[in-house]
Order: C-alpha cells, then structure tokens, then sequence
C-alpha cells in the first residue's frame, strides 16, 4: 500500500510531536516535507528525520503537489490565514491543530472558505476524542448506562511550574478560555449530543500578576446549559501545585462515569511514616500522549480511505463559537447566549 505523503507546516511543541508520530509510528505515512519559520527546527528536523522538502514559506507546503495532505500545527493565529489560504488554492486533505480561529470572524472566514473548496477533508485536533479511556466512556454513555444525563463536569489544571512558559505564551494563545476549555467543551458536546445554549463563568488572574498585564487569567470556573438541559461544569486553573490534573465526570437519573479521577503517573504506591502517596502526571503532553499519535493515523487512514474525520469543521466551529461566549461571560460577569 502507497504511504500518505505528508507535509507539516510549524515545528513547535505540538508540531514538533507530530512529525515524530509520522516519521516513527504511523506506518502507511511519510513525513515528506516540512516547514517552519525557526532556522533551528528545520535543521534539527531535516537531519533526524530526513524529508525530501524544507522550507520556510507555508505557501509551498500547500501549493506543492508531490503531497497528499498538510497539517497545520503553526501557532494558533496563523491557522486562519493558512486555512484560508490552503482552501483557495484547492488543497482537499488538511490536518490543522486546534483552535480552528482565533474569534467569530476567523472562523465564519475559514468555514466559507472550507465550504467552498468542495469536497475538503478538515480534521481538527482535539485529541481527547481518541484516548482510551474517553472512548470507553462514550461507549458506555451510548448504551444508556447512566440514564437520563444531567450533569457533564470537567476539571482541567496545568501545573505551576510551567509558570514562565504560560506567561509568554498567553499573548499568542487566545487566553485561558480559549487555549484549554475548548478541548474540554468539545469532549462535553460529544458526551452529551447537544450544543451550549448559554454560558456563565467568573475568574481572574488569582495567582499569576504576568497574565494580568496581558489582561489574562490564571483561574476560572465556567457553567454552560445544553439545549438538551444538561448543565456543565468547567473548572480550570494555570498554577496546579502537584502536577497535570485533568478529570471528567458525566453524571446521570441512573449512575455517573468518571474518568482519571486521580490522576496519577503510574500504579506504584508509595508508603512510609509519612503517610501513603502516589505520584502525579507532571505535564499534558504525558498524560495524553497516546492520543495524538491516535488522531494523526486517524486523519492517514482518513486520506487513504476517503473517510470523514472524527473531528472535522463543525466540531472545531462550535467549540471556538463557544470559547468566544464564555471568555465574554467571564470578562463581564454575566450570562451570554451561545450562538
């Protein structure tokens, strides 16, 4: 069977995670070419890995044709002007990190554009859809395990010590809203099967003054109604002292699933005159690991076969629809319709 002729376009965090995943693990792939705007990352890239192009300009990524599909993983306000981009000029296959856009009008921009170039393949990469344990959980919700659903709640917190990252990252990220609840959203809608009617949340900058004089926050808790009446909970803190923590809990007439209620690191338990402890995950790219070398064969087997994405333009413009709601309800202190 031929491999996927991939191209990548930015070599950061996630970019840089991606091309390993398409290089060392997705076996019907080829990392074929590569992009990025840092001298350092194609040379470091081009050596180990080896890919037949490089360059510094995303529009020869998608304008060249020796390619079957692109992914985008450039920071996330890049994405509207290289989707845009990559739909005008007929690219059909594209792979592209999450946020879809940064605001309404990006993303109104970008799904005009999607819509236009007919036939296109958009996979957006909220990555939760593809772990296990997330999995397993929707397959048990389907069958009817916890009754009539009432309840989806959500705890997501970074730890401290990535501090100085989260400071000078916050200015390019969207904000905390937008940078790390929609992937809790996009997990909540497909949960439930419903979209957010409304959405109230309060928070500030509790911890961090460095988010503050970038008129971000380090802490926030958000309440969404569903149009199906499910209420959701979304909590979520920059400056958590023990590690990564992330939990999820959908709660029902009939029972409830939870999902990584401690999050630990791995199943060994420590116990002395202390007391009894266990350690936790330090970082999200630990914890979820698994799942983005999952999505990036998903969108592989997508292309070869002609499937629509888990994922795709609908998903990603619901959940920035929804981050652009509640980051106003949190700013301002009150209720705000979705959509």
């Amino acid at each position: 069977m031929d491999k996927v002729k991939l191209g990548i376009i930015g070599l950061g965090r996630l970019g840089r995670k991606h091309a390993e995943n398409i290089h060392y693990k997705i076996q019907n792939a080829e990392l074929r070419a590569i992009c990025s705007v840092v001298d350092e990352e194609l040379e470091t890239v081009g050596r180990e890995m080896g890919p037949k192009y490089r360059t510094k300009d995303f529009m020869e990524i998608i304008e060249n044709d020796d390619l079957d599909a692109v992914v985008i993983a450039s920071s996330s306000q890049a994405h509207c002007r290289m989707l845009c981009a990559a739909s005008e000029a007929g690219r059909k296959k594209i792979y592209v990190e999450k946020p879809l856009g940064m605001t309404m009008d990006e993303i109104d921009r970008i799904k005009a554009a999607v819509l236009a170039n007919r036939g296109m393949l958009l996979q957006v990469g909220y990555n939760r859809r593809f772990d296990q344990s997330v999995l397993a959980a929707k397959k048990k919700l389907e069958t009817g395990f916890i009754g009539k659903p009432i309840q989806v709640r959500m705890i997501n917190r970074d730890p401290a010590a990535m501090a100085e990252f989260i400071i000078k990252f916050s200015p390019s990220s969207g904000g905390l809203v937008m940078d790390m609840l929609t992937h809790d959203y996009d997990c909540a809608r497909w949960f439930v099967g419903s979209e957010a009617k409304s959405v109230y949340g309060l928070g500030d900058a509790y911890v961090y003054e460095g988010l503050r004089a970038v008129n971000d926050i380090d802490n926030c808790n958000i309440l969404v109604e569903f149009e199906n009446g499910v209420i959701g909970q979304f909590e979520t803190s920059r400056n958590c002292s023990y590690g990564y923590h992330v939990e999820t809990e959908v709660y029902g007439s009939d029972g409830c699933i939870r999902i990584g209620t401690v999050p630990v690191k791995d199943r060994v338990t420590y116990m002395n005159t202390d007391g009894v402890c266990r350690q936790c995950v330090e970082w999200f790219f630990e914890y979820w690991e698994p799942t983005f070398c999952a999505e990036m064969q998903h969108f592989v087997d997508c292309v070869s076969e002609g499937k629509e994405p888990l994922v795709g333009l609908e998903d990603g413009y619901r959940a920035v629809q929804w981050a652009c709601a509640a980051t106003k309800a949190v700013r301002e202190r009150k209720v705000v319709p979705v959509g």
